[in-house]
């Protein structure tokens, strides 16, 4: 019977961790769209800065990307940042099943 006690008390686990895990979603999906937004907004500016200043049409989205550079490196850590909060949402969830199954076996197995 510890066993089953022992199962409960790990979905228990489970669940805080998911709720931890949930608080989060909404801090790094704000902060996705901020560095999203800042990348974009930069590219325009200095796209326009470019052109005013005469540069070739051609070169100034290649000169605008590389002077946002550092604004892309913080879009693409924000990006992946998101998706390992997925994915780890999705690992606990799936940890969660397991033991849910784990728990319901040793339930039936014990009556």
């Amino acid at each position: 019977m510890s066993t089953v006690v022992e199962i409960a008390s790990q979905i228990e686990k489970v669940i805080a961790a998911i709720c931890k895990e949930g608080k989060l979603s909404k801090d790094l999906i704000t902060a996705k769209a901020e560095a999203m937004m800042n990348y974009d907004k930069a590219i325009a500016v200095r796209s326009l800065e470019l052109k005013d200043a005469g540069m070739a049409i051609t070169l100034i989205e290649k000169q605008a990307k590389g002077d946002a550079s550092q604004l892309l490196r913080e879009k693409v850590v924000a990006e992946e940042s998101l998706k390992a909060h997925f994915a780890r949402l999705q690992y606990l969830q799936a940890q969660q099943n397991g033991f849910q199954s784990i728990f319901r076996h040793l339930e039936a197995t014990s009556k």
